[in-house]
Protein backbone atom coordinates (compact mmCIF):
# COMPACT_ATOMS: atom_id res chain seq x y z
CA UNK A 1 0.00 0.00 0.00
CA UNK A 2 1.32 3.47 -0.84
CA UNK A 3 2.24 6.01 1.80
CA UNK A 4 -0.78 8.19 0.93
CA UNK A 5 -3.20 5.27 1.11
CA UNK A 6 -1.80 4.27 4.49
CA UNK A 7 -2.20 7.82 5.81
CA UNK A 8 -5.72 7.98 4.36
CA UNK A 9 -6.69 4.74 6.07
CA UNK A 10 -5.30 6.03 9.37
CA UNK A 11 -7.09 9.36 8.95
CA UNK A 12 -10.42 7.65 8.27
CA UNK A 13 -9.88 5.41 11.30
CA UNK A 14 -9.14 8.49 13.43
CA UNK A 15 -12.31 10.26 12.29
CA UNK A 16 -14.31 7.09 12.92
CA UNK A 17 -12.85 6.80 16.43
CA UNK A 18 -13.71 10.46 17.05
CA UNK A 19 -17.37 9.73 16.10
CA UNK A 20 -17.25 11.85 12.95
CA UNK A 21 -19.27 10.25 10.20
CA UNK A 22 -17.54 9.13 7.04
CA UNK A 23 -20.00 11.23 5.03
CA UNK A 24 -19.06 14.44 6.86
CA UNK A 25 -15.32 13.79 6.91
CA UNK A 26 -14.87 12.21 3.48
CA UNK A 27 -17.84 13.24 1.31
CA UNK A 28 -18.73 11.49 -1.95
CA UNK A 29 -17.03 14.10 -4.14
CA UNK A 30 -13.69 13.53 -2.40
CA UNK A 31 -14.19 9.77 -2.60
CA UNK A 32 -14.79 10.13 -6.34
CA UNK A 33 -11.58 12.13 -6.74
CA UNK A 34 -9.72 9.48 -4.72
CA UNK A 35 -11.16 6.73 -6.91
CA UNK A 36 -9.89 8.61 -9.96
CA UNK A 37 -6.39 8.40 -8.47
CA UNK A 38 -5.98 11.90 -7.06
CA UNK A 39 -4.33 12.10 -3.63
CA UNK A 40 -7.13 13.59 -1.51
CA UNK A 41 -7.45 13.96 2.25
CA UNK A 42 -10.56 13.90 4.45
CA UNK A 43 -11.92 17.39 5.11
CA UNK A 44 -10.64 17.51 8.68
CA UNK A 45 -7.06 16.87 7.49
CA UNK A 46 -6.88 19.45 4.68
CA UNK A 47 -4.87 22.59 5.45
CA UNK A 48 -6.91 25.57 6.60
CA UNK A 49 -6.23 27.59 3.45
CA UNK A 50 -6.88 24.61 1.17
CA UNK A 51 -10.10 23.81 3.00
CA UNK A 52 -11.33 27.39 2.79
CA UNK A 53 -10.52 27.60 -0.94
CA UNK A 54 -12.12 24.21 -1.67
CA UNK A 55 -15.33 25.03 0.20
CA UNK A 56 -15.58 28.63 -1.06
CA UNK A 57 -15.17 27.55 -4.69
CA UNK A 58 -17.57 24.65 -4.32
CA UNK A 59 -20.30 26.51 -2.48
CA UNK A 60 -19.99 29.62 -4.67
CA UNK A 61 -20.46 27.40 -7.72
CA UNK A 62 -23.57 25.82 -6.21
CA UNK A 63 -25.11 29.18 -5.23
CA UNK A 64 -24.35 30.60 -8.70
CA UNK A 65 -26.02 27.55 -10.26
CA UNK A 66 -29.13 28.20 -8.15
CA UNK A 67 -29.02 31.85 -9.22
CA UNK A 68 -28.83 30.82 -12.86
CA UNK A 69 -31.75 28.40 -12.40
CA UNK A 70 -33.80 31.15 -10.74
CA UNK A 71 -33.14 33.38 -13.75
CA UNK A 72 -34.18 30.65 -16.19
CA UNK A 73 -37.54 29.86 -14.63
CA UNK A 74 -40.65 31.91 -15.23
CA UNK A 75 -42.21 30.90 -11.93
CA UNK A 76 -42.75 33.48 -9.23
CA UNK A 77 -42.04 33.02 -5.59
CA UNK A 78 -40.43 34.79 -2.69
CA UNK A 79 -37.29 32.66 -2.72
CA UNK A 80 -36.93 32.79 -6.51
CA UNK A 81 -37.29 36.57 -6.51
CA UNK A 82 -34.65 36.89 -3.81
CA UNK A 83 -32.28 34.67 -5.81
CA UNK A 84 -32.87 36.83 -8.89
CA UNK A 85 -32.29 40.04 -6.93
CA UNK A 86 -29.09 38.67 -5.42
CA UNK A 87 -27.18 38.94 -8.68
CA UNK A 88 -24.02 37.13 -9.66
CA UNK A 89 -21.75 39.06 -7.30
CA UNK A 90 -24.14 38.48 -4.40
CA UNK A 91 -24.27 34.77 -5.23
CA UNK A 92 -20.49 34.53 -5.18
CA UNK A 93 -20.39 36.50 -1.93
CA UNK A 94 -22.96 34.27 -0.23
CA UNK A 95 -21.20 31.12 -1.42
CA UNK A 96 -17.86 32.43 -0.20
CA UNK A 97 -19.31 33.36 3.19
CA UNK A 98 -20.89 29.92 3.53
CA UNK A 99 -17.59 28.28 2.54
CA UNK A 100 -15.62 30.27 5.12
CA UNK A 101 -18.17 29.45 7.82
CA UNK A 102 -18.06 25.75 6.92
CA UNK A 103 -14.24 25.81 7.02
CA UNK A 104 -14.31 27.34 10.51
CA UNK A 105 -16.81 24.72 11.70
CA UNK A 106 -14.68 21.87 10.30
CA UNK A 107 -11.52 23.31 11.89
CA UNK A 108 -13.32 23.61 15.25
CA UNK A 109 -14.58 20.02 14.97
CA UNK A 110 -11.05 18.76 14.31
CA UNK A 111 -9.70 20.71 17.29
CA UNK A 112 -12.53 19.60 19.59
CA UNK A 113 -11.92 15.89 18.99
CA UNK A 114 -8.13 16.41 18.85
CA UNK A 115 -7.50 14.83 15.48
CA UNK A 116 -3.81 14.38 14.67
CA UNK A 117 -2.16 16.39 11.91
CA UNK A 118 -1.84 14.70 8.52
CA UNK A 119 1.96 14.59 8.80
CA UNK A 120 1.63 12.65 12.09
CA UNK A 121 -0.38 9.82 10.54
Amino acid sequence: MSDHKTSLARALAATNTASLSRFSSFPPFLRLLGTLGLPVRPLHFISTLGLALFLCLGLSTVVCAFHWLALQTAAEGRLLNRMRDLGLLGSVGHGTAAGLLAAVVIRLQAARVRLPAWRDL
